[in-house]
């Protein structure tokens, strides 16, 4: 319950929510570049990812 105490006030930040979102929408990005990489064959091997 600690823990929660701890963490409400952050959550509750919109900086934070803000910071999440956009790391949140980083990591699903890098998820499909690295995925659809393959259906695209004329990438250069050093592209993104």
């Amino acid at each position: 319950m600690k823990l929660w105490e701890f963490i409400l006030p952050l959550v509750k930040d919109m900086r934070v929510r803000f910071a999440m979102a956009m790391l949140g929408n980083i990591i699903i990005l890098w998820f499909f570049i690295t995925y659809f990489k393959k259906f695209l064959p004329d990438l250069p091997d050093n592209f993104i990812g």
